[in-house]
């Protein structure tokens, strides 16, 4: 697979002709926000994107609430700086908007227009798709953001991206065909999207299918998307663009053919199949990893009903002892259904 080496910036021929591959008309603006692209991923720092993070986690700060309970991350740095009444009073009534009108909305599946939006923007702030209120909260608060704030957080996502992409570029050539293989399905043939944000969810990343192949958000501040975690990070995102219906779609057949409901199931297997390859790739060249799901306490956290079903039948599936079909029968076989809501 054709891979660029990483570095500070493409130049805008490079950028442009990069994007016109990919058949989308974009403007000089986002050509300056493209940093990088690697194994079919386009790596971008973009202003937009990181305001609007920014604001969502403040509104989220300014309430107080423990980080477990927040739907945002944490910024690692206090926004501090000698703000005029004016350039003080424009961000706390932005941040205001973003509590009042956003904050309780999920970032992935209630604001995607909102991100959508920003991406047609293409480095502007867009004149369609967002609610007046939000594109004039977002313009007065831009200003403040890019004086103050924004070059420290640009050139901490383009450091980010500068140490990830050589050990993407290192494990891609074996994970990529892996995955392929376990798959049956075709890694990207276009570049997807992939923005880095100081600031992201609470859980750090998420993936849009829209604009296709893919669309996906990283928080470089994140600390599970450190050292040789952004390997794993990185593909396991693709892997809900690229993979995931491969995946869906027999644990979704034989929950039918069963009578049997999992839940996330399928979100559980998907991160183990992409630890396990990052994780075999590392151990061949003598490089001690924990998986994610392990690393993080995700697995305690979060799905400790599927812990002794996966643990039991992924291994010999990644080996590629058994099929994908076999593996998603034993796997839903095993699986214990949701408990039952108590009633209300």
């Amino acid at each position: 697979m054709t891979t660029t080496a990483p570095r500070a910036a493409l130049s805008t021929t490079a950028a442009l002709a990069l994007l016109f591959c990919c058949s989308i008309a974009r403007s000089a603006d986002d050509a300056r926000e493209l940093v990088a692209t690697q194994n079919q991923l386009a790596f971008y720092s973009p202003f937009w994107q990181n305001l609007h993070h920014v604001l969502y986690a403040e509104a989220w700060r300014k309430r107080g609430v423990e980080p477990a309970r927040s739907n945002a991350g944490t910024l690692p740095e206090p926004l501090t700086g000698n703000l005029t009444p004016q350039e003080q009073a424009a961000w706390d009534a932005a941040v205001a908007y973003y509590d009042r009108e956003l904050a309780d909305h999920d970032l992935l599946f209630e604001l995607a227009d909102i991100r959508r939006a920003l991406y047609r923007g293409a480095g502007k702030l867009p004149e369609t798709g967002l609610g007046k209120a939000h594109h004039d909260a977002l313009a007065a608060a831009a200003p403040v953001y890019a004086k103050y704030w924004w070059p420290s957080h640009d050139r901490a996502n383009r450091a980010w991206i500068a140490e990830a992409l050589p050990r993407i570029a290192q494990l891609a050539p074996e994970v990529t065909t892996k995955l392929e293989r376990l798959y049956d399905t075709r890694w990207f043939r276009t570049p997807a999207r992939v923005d880095i944000v100081r600031v992201g969810k609470r859980q750090g990343n998420y993936t849009d299918g829209i604009p296709a192949p893919g669309y996906i958000t990283l928080s470089s501040s994140d600390p599970d998307n450190q050292g040789w975690a952004v390997v794993e990070v990185v593909f396991h995102e693709s892997s809900h663009a690229v993979f995931e219906e491969a995946l869906r779609d027999p644990i979704a057949r034989e929950e039918r053919e069963q009578r049997k409901r999992t839940g996330q199931l399928w979100h559980v297997a998907l991160f183990y199949i992409t630890g396990e390859v990052v994780h075999e790739a590392l151990a061949a060249r003598k490089i001690d990893y924990t998986q994610y799901l392990y690393s993080t306490g995700l697995f305690d956290r979060a799905w400790p009903q599927f812990e002794p079903t996966i643990e039991h039948n992924m291994p010999a599936f990644v080996a590629g002892k058994t099929s994908l079909a076999d593996a998603m029968h034993a796997l839903v076989a095993e699986a214990p259904e949701p408990a039952p809501r108590p009633p209300r």
